[in-house]
């Protein structure tokens, strides 16, 4: 990804110059396209990270110090946004899974085993599934509920939720084990489990 970019144009930018920020941008998308290639994502997603990675560059091209050559800074800052892309989305699929059983996911409806209604019946059934695990937590103890609430609605990470709760990671680890399975019990019990 080796490439010479104008000095002045980049001086320019770093001063916060328009049309140089234009420029660089115009320059380096198609280098940035090329670099995210090598990585396994959608077409969707790639889209997103260059626009995402051209928000970084034209914030950051004032901290570029010269140290390394300028596409060695720009491979840096490429792959950085994919990566916090692929762990964010590694991080959501864990969480989605995270304390249920493959046997629970089993027993869970599908959306198009709805019979003649097919989508009707099965957007009802993800409604009434939902308010059945809204119900759930509500009955959880209040510190129980909060650690849901910010580790699934919120999309904080342990240590976010210890901070904010002003408490230590194990205590909030512990507590989010306990309300997953009090939270089984009760969805056991309900029809969401039948």
């Amino acid at each position: 990804m080796a490439f010479s970019i104008d000095h002045s144009v980049l001086d320019a930018a770093s001063r916060g110059d328009a049309s140089a920020l234009q420029s660089l941008a115009l320059a380096l998308q198609p280098r940035i396209e090329k670099q995210l290639l090598r990585y396994p994502l959608s077409d969707e997603d790639r889209r997103d990270l260059v626009q995402s990675t051209l928000m970084q560059v034209i914030r950051r091209v004032g901290s570029f110090r010269g140290d390394s050559s300028f596409s060695t800074w720009l491979f840096r800052v490429t792959a950085n946004e994919a990566l916090m892309m692929m762990r964010s989305q590694r991080r959501h699929r864990a969480r989605v899974i995270e304390g249920i059983d493959l046997e629970d996911l089993e027993k869970l409806p599908a959306a198009n085993d709805s019979g003649e209604n097919g989508l009707a019946d099965g957007a009802a059934a993800a409604n009434e599934r939902d308010a059945t695990v809204r119900q759930a937590v509500e009955q959880l103890p209040a510190d129980y509920r909060d650690v849901v609430s910010l580790h699934y609605q919120h999309d904080l990470d342990l240590q976010e939720i210890a901070h904010r709760l002003s408490t230590t990671e194990s205590a909030v680890r512990s507590r989010l084990h306990r309300a997953r399975s009090r939270l089984r019990a009760l969805l056991e019990r309900s029809s969401i489990a039948a």
